[in-house]
């Protein structure tokens, strides 16, 4: 006979993840969609309600339907139950999103540090401020896990294989964080966790296989296939900034040439614009900005750039799409400025060159920003905590 505590801690999970995907639901059709009776979803309801989980809503009447006598009363989450933080740790910058029960963006916020800190200082500051949040209503013991994402490869374990970028090499950072934080932690590389924050926000919509592209002072890459990160055998799949899209080229910080990140990143649009090489300490970070304002205005130099990184992007994007055959392919990231432009220019280019017979995957763009490392850690946090899809309950 299985574990009474695991069953209701299923169907716990489920009826949480029913309310988040599907918003108010009647206490009838959530025991019928859970097959249980009605005493015992009562019971977990009731017991939901008093740990502050969820509410209870009255239902909006019908004026066609003509309702008499009391309203309906639906179950909702409760968007105070509960919260989720998420920190990017990225390119001498921290980043916080909290997420509230319902995956909603409860607030935001930065810090710099330098980029010359050690991952034990760096832990220390996101211990920190999570301490300060605590010290604050609605999040006083409130807040249940933590996602921390970092621009690197991450092994499944929240093992830090290689961060070049900080100079973080072999770095146990889950362990770390336990040293610091009591709080159940999910490590993650940036790119896998922007892409997830792009799906946990719209549950309801179907995706089926998605890339996303996080193009920046890198490129990094992830595939989400039936709502599932594909990490690969250790978490260190879906490199695609790693891609050889050429036979030589700027040396990767990965020690090879020829890699898409060094023909599609920051540095790189700034080497089109100015038709110069530049060290990457002095890459404007406001350049994808001043490149679309000079689209706008006609300026060759603008479109050049644009045009000269799109094609590069082409060709890398031409194997990922040969390969994994998505539904859909994101782009975000700090190029967000130009994105639209560059997805303009690839798209015939990508139709011509893809397999015969394979469709054009949709090429859209991640509206979520600059907090989206974090918001994607957050939703990691989230899932990980009150999803059911996350549990192995093979015997």
């Amino acid at each position: 006979m299985a574990n009474q505590s695991l069953v209701r801690h299923i169907n716990e999970r489920r009826l949480l993840g029913i309310l988040r995907v599907s918003g108010p639901v009647p206490r009838a059709e959530l025991a019928r969609r859970l097959s249980l009776t009605r005493a015992s979803i009562t019971g977990m309801i009731d017991d939901l309600l008093a740990r502050g989980m969820v509410s209870e809503k009255a239902r909006e009447s019908n004026a066609e339907r003509r309702d008499v006598g009391r309203p309906g009363i639906d179950i909702a989450l409760e968007p105070n139950g509960a919260y989720f933080l998420g920190v990017e740790i990225g390119v001498g910058v921290l980043r916080f999103a909290l997420l509230d029960l319902a995956a909603g963006v409860a607030e935001t916020d930065e810090m710099p540090f330098d980029r010359g800190l050690v991952p034990e200082a760096v832990v220390g500051m996101v211990a920190d401020k999570l301490a300060g949040l605590r010290q604050r209503p609605p999040y006083r013991d409130n807040i249940r896990a933590l996602g921390v994402t970092v621009p690197g490869l991450v092994r499944r374990d929240g093992h830090v294989i290689n961060l070049p970028i900080l100079g973080w090499k072999d770095v146990n950072l889950s362990a770390l964080i336990a040293a610091r934080i009591e709080l159940p932690c999910h490590v993650e590389n940036n790119a896998n966790a922007a892409a997830f924050g792009h799906i946990y926000s719209d549950p309801r919509q179907h995706h089926g296989v998605v890339v996303y592209l996080k193009i920046g002072t890198g490129c990094g890459g992830a595939v989400i296939i039936d709502d599932k990160l594909l990490r690969g055998g250790n978490g260190l799949g879906t490199e695609f900034g790693h891609l050889r899209i050429a036979a030589d080229g700027p040396l990767c910080s990965c020690g090879q040439r020829g890699c898409m990140e060094t023909f599609v990143n920051l540095k790189a649009l700034q080497r089109y614009a100015t038709n110069r090489d530049v060290d990457e300490a002095a890459t404007d970070p406001q350049l994808p900005e001043q490149v679309a304002a000079g689209l706008a205005k006609g300026d060759p130099d603008a479109e050049r750039a644009v045009a000269t990184l799109a094609g590069h992007l082409t060709e890398g994007l031409v194997d990922i799409t040969n390969i994994f055959d998505p539904d859909e392919v994101v782009f975000g990231g700090a190029m967000l400025p130009v994105l639209d432009a560059v997805v303009e220019r690839i798209t015939g280019p990508l139709r011509r060159r893809m397999v015969p017979g394979m469709s054009l995957p949709l090429l859209t763009v991640s509206r979520i920003g600059a907090f989206e490392c974090a918001i994607g850690a957050a939703a990691l946090a989230h899932h990980e905590e009150f999803d059911l899809s996350n549990l192995d309950l093979r015997t």
